[in-house]
């Protein structure tokens, strides 16, 4: 945002202060001293006014593992995208109410545009309210007062809890400069109302962290689109839908997200590692979703079931497959490494007759579990003009919460619709363009099985 706003400053403790209460040991009372009063010139570069001196390395706040490998450059494009705020817009009180009300949060005064109150607001937002007010605690009364001394900082004690929290947080941290959109960005984020991740590429420890999520996941069911479902299987409209949760959507910026569909775990923890190998970073997160499709007699017994696996008979005497699968979903940091993601599948990850033996045994170092038809979409057309147009068509149950997915050609998709409003005229059907890499073209056209 246009930092144009004329703000209530918050002060900044003089260094000598600073520097007795920390000789005086812990456990003294906070010397007395008058704050010096940042002028309104010098709030233009800094919305929270910080000490001049470089904060003392022992009094300096942990900061968190991974805070080094978040990415916030995209935040203002995310709360345009998802909640229809105007990026660049001055700072004025109106512009600023209207973005807290964008995002659900009390407004504030009309007397009050401090960066100290936008920092209440936000914390309020993040739904750390009660956390805040810990910091005021009976038992440790002076505990917002101590965090914002050991930074610098001093505000209007009706603020002191929400801006000591901020600090403690990292979401307010030594910056020279408040970026408020970054700042309501992170708020969000921690209320679950932003991107659902995690971890980003680069994390140290994403690898683990994948692997456990994937390891977790088990079948789910939703009676009301299952009986949609099987009736759209039994009677030939489509071979198979996937049954997803909104709980674990990822909500990524779709020109840079790229979704990957796979069923092998070991596949996911490779492709990350692949990820990394090639310089690309990227917000990673799963969206389990259970595979649904019919399973032919021919294929044998049917396993034992497990959590993950599955196959149950129908009233019409056949069987549905029941399999745990997942949608990587992967937001690239630009649009240049999503479009170079197609390259590195098709080096890394893919099958083709020239890559196997006679026993279908790869002859080339690829991935484990690599497919002859690997499936990757996007949201938004790609510059490749070799991904072309699906549609994925999408029922919801009553709630919103639950939905069956199945693509198709986008001249079959009426036949989808049709069906779906005949058999369940209450729930809604919704058909989205998706733009699929070419190989799965091929195999669902009948063109090549490669």
């Amino acid at each position: 945002m246009r930092n144009k706003r004329k703000r209530t400053p918050v002060t900044i403790l003089l260094l000598a202060g600073m520097i007795l209460s920390l000789l005086t040991g812990c456990g003294s009372e906070p010397v007395e001293n008058k704050p010096e009063t940042v002028t309104e010139s010098s709030t233009e570069s800094a919305s929270l006014a910080e000490a001049e001196a470089e904060t003392p390395e022992e009094t300096k706040p942990t900061v968190r593992k991974k805070i080094a490998a978040f990415n916030y450059e995209k935040a203002a494009e995310y709360l345009f995208d998802y909640y229809g705020i105007e990026p660049d817009q001055e700072e004025t009180l109106e512009n600023i109410n209207g973005m807290i009300r964008a995002l659900g949060g009390e407004e504030i005064e009309a007397d009050d545009l401090s960066d100290a109150a936008i920092i209440k607001a936000g914390i309020k937002i993040a739904g750390l309210d009660e956390l805040a007010q810990t910091y005021v605690n009976s038992a440790a009364p002076d505990k917002a007062t101590k965090v914002l001394t050991a930074h610098g900082l001093s505000t209007e004690p009706q603020y002191a809890p929400y801006v000591a929290c901020a600090v403690d947080l990292d979401l307010y941290a030594n910056r020279k400069a408040f970026d408020i959109e970054t700042f309501f960005y992170r708020c969000m984020e921690i209320a679950g109302k932003g991107r659902r991740y995690i971890g980003r590429v680069s994390d140290a420890d994403l690898m683990e962290e994948l692997r456990a999520v994937l390891d977790s996941m088990s079948i789910f069911d939703n009676w009301e689109l299952s009986e949609v479902g099987t009736k759209l299987v039994i009677d030939g409209t489509v071979t198979g839908y996937g049954l997803k949760y909104s709980g674990y959507d990822a909500r990524f910026l779709d020109p840079y997200t790229l979704k990957y569909s796979h069923s092998d775990y070991q596949h996911a923890v490779q492709l990350v590692g692949l990820l990394r190998s090639e310089g690309m970073d990227a917000y990673i997160q799963i969206e389990p979703k259970v595979s649904i499709y019919e399973y032919l007699k021919e294929w044998g017994t049917p396993p034992i079931p497990s959590p993950t696996y599955a196959v149950q008979q129908t009233e019409e005497g056949r069987y549905l497959c029941y399999s745990i699968e997942y949608d990587l979903m992967i937001e690239f940091d630009s649009e240049e490494a999503k479009e170079k993601f197609h390259s590195v599948i098709e080096t890394y990850a893919k099958k083709y007759d020239d890559r196997v033996d006679e026993n279908g045994n790869a002859t080339e170092k690829l991935l484990a579990e690599s497919w002859w038809q690997p499936l990757y979409s996007s949201g938004t057309p790609m510059q490749n003009r070799e991904f072309q147009e699906m549609i994925d068509n999408v029922v919801y149950d009553k709630t919103g919460k639950y939905s069956i997915h199945t693509f198709t050609l986008p001249q079959d998709a009426a036949a989808v619709v049709n069906k779906v409003t005949e058999i369940a005229p209450k729930l809604e059907i919704s058909p989205y363009k998706v733009y699929v890499n070419p190989a799965f073209i091929r195999y669902i056209t009948g063109e090549d099985h490669q």
